[in-house]
């Protein structure tokens, strides 16, 4: 039974699933939207309030402003509704808390679609299940603990399970056990404290800012481009544009760059004034002059995953070229002339057999998360420096975080965005690394996936919490003395708050 549990990995706007957990880790079996759909019309008719006070709103039952359960769409329904049509539809994301209220139902309703993909019966379940939860928001407390331990058992009908927090996680499969995880979402970015594999919720930090500020702010800025502007035009074979006919060719662009530029790409700018000394990025440890058998089969026995395509236009990728092989005289001037052709091929559902230039602007796509949504806004590494900052850390323990910052959620898959929030916590460090100091880092360590793990060479942090939730799975089932999990008998036992245990000992 141990050796096939269902690790489920639960991010605000994905989730990421495996059945199974082999010697060689592998990337998740399936990875759909954390969301389910709710036909609009039904809802209009279930939710009328009797005018004649027959039945007044106070005493009518909850299931009259739902739709029925059954009406409820999810994963590829949803998909085809919203494409047929997305005004009739409400989507809900159940995963994403607003203020104290928590959609329950609908968080069971996407786990038990999650587990239909992986072919799996609740009705027969016989699968150990490891779930990394969502923060809430910054936060795990007991009372969502005992909550998804009560899902597991009542509803998944899982004969054991297991919970780990997603900032843990993220960092065991980073190989590190201290540092901060700064977790940006849709709406909302958090950043959590783990000391020696505690999770410090005091110190945990939460702005208002997330990926969809950054996709409205891109949107925005393509608008505003006259260069794209006249390319549109020119691609699409139009003198003058209709109404709404701009901005839904900009709104598939935007929606391309996210979905498909993830690489090279997108280059997001350093902070201005930063240099080499605060940036370091995290690289292969110095290998050791003995050769590593064990880690040279694991590499050789799985083939390594393609790298990411560049969408860099022919004319771009020559002047790169040619600035990388002139001479010193002449660098300047083919660096010069890369810049000026710095353009991608971006195609869209509406001129599918059209290529479209994207210039420069597409970089300055993560500026309300680095600058703010407004000129001195809160930003996502003032909030990084806060939660480190913190009073409830003493010194001797803030200098280990600063040596293991982590980024996860789907902004991750920019690789260039998180050298770029390393440079603007400068403010946090020494001025100079030539100072000696026992209480102010001089440095901070971006931490990334090691490369010896063969599935994941290359995998940028997005997938770290299924991964660490992975190598968990290995060790937390096969434990004979129970310490890592919660079985049927002990919620039998003791019932919701068996968990408390686990999430203490673990």
């Amino acid at each position: 039974m141990s050796h096939h549990p269902v690790v489920i990995h639960v991010d605000t706007d994905y989730i990421r699933a495996i059945h199974g957990v082999s010697d060689l880790f592998t990337r998740p079996a399936i990875t759909v939207k954390a969301c389910y759909g709710v036909p609009s019309s039904s809802k209009n008719e279930t939710s009328v309030v009797d005018l004649n006070g027959d039945t007044p709103m106070s005493e009518a039952p909850a299931a009259s402003s739902d739709p029925a359960r059954s009406e409820w769409l999810v994963g590829e329904q949803l998909d085809k509704a919203l494409a047929a049509n997305a005004d009739q539809i409400e989507v809900r994301w159940p995963f994403v808390s607003e203020g104290e209220t928590q959609d329950w139902e609908g968080r069971e309703f996407v786990l038990i679609h999650v587990y239909s993909l992986l072919n799996i019966k609740p009705s027969n379940n016989t699968h150990p299940l490891l779930l990394v939860p969502p923060s809430n928001p910054s936060a795990l407390p007991l009372s969502d603990q005992e909550l998804y331990c009560q899902m597991a058992f009542e509803n998944l009908n899982a004969p054991i399970f297991s919970l780990l927090p997603s900032p843990l996680a993220a960092l065991y499969a980073q190989n590190a056990v201290t540092g901060a995880v700064l977790h940006v979402g849709r709406k909302t970015s958090e950043v959590a404290i783990v000391t020696d594999s505690i999770v410090r919720w005091e110190c945990s930090t939460s702005v208002d800012i997330g990926e969809a500020d950054c996709e409205e702010y891109l949107e925005k800025l393509l608008l505003n481009d006259k260069n794209l502007t006249t390319e549109l035009a020119s691609v699409s074979g139009v003198s003058s544009w209709e109404p709404g006919q701009r901005e839904k060719l900009v709104r598939e662009i935007r929606e391309f760059i996210f979905a498909e530029c993830t690489g090279d790409d997108i280059e997001v700018p350093v902070a201005k004034g930063a240099t080499k000394a605060v940036v370091v990025a995290a690289v292969p440890e110095a290998e050791d002059d003995a050769f590593d058998v064990a880690k040279k089969l694991t590499a050789d026995a799985v083939p390594q995953p393609a790298a990411a395509a560049s969408h860099k236009s022919k004319k771009a990728q020559a002047a790169a070229a040619a600035a990388a092989a002139s001479k010193a005289s002449a660098a300047a001037d083919a660096a010069a002339a890369a810049i000026a052709n710095d353009f991608i091929a971006v195609t869209i559902p509406s001129l599918p057999e059209k290529e479209i230039a994207v210039g420069p602007v597409r970089h300055r796509l993560a500026e309300p998360l680095l600058l703010g949504k407004t000129p001195g806004g809160d930003t996502v590494w003032e909030a990084v420096g806060r939660a480190v900052e913190s009073s409830s850390l003493t010194i001797f323990e803030r200098l280990p975080i600063w040596d293991g910052i982590a980024v996860v959620g789907d902004i991750a898959r920019f690789k260039s965005f998180p050298i770029a929030l390393a440079s603007y916590l400068a403010p946090f460090l020494l001025s100079s690394t030539d100072l000696p100091s026992d209480s102010q880092a001089d440095k901070v360590r971006l931490l990334s996936i090691p490369e010896y793990i063969a599935n994941f060479k290359g995998a940028t942090s997005d997938l770290a919490p299924f991964l660490g939730a992975s190598m968990v799975a290995k060790v937390a089932f096969n434990d004979t003395a129970g310490k890592h999990y919660v079985n049927k008998v002990d919620y039998n036992l003791r019932g919701p708050a068996a968990i408390y245990g686990v999430w203490q000992e673990a």
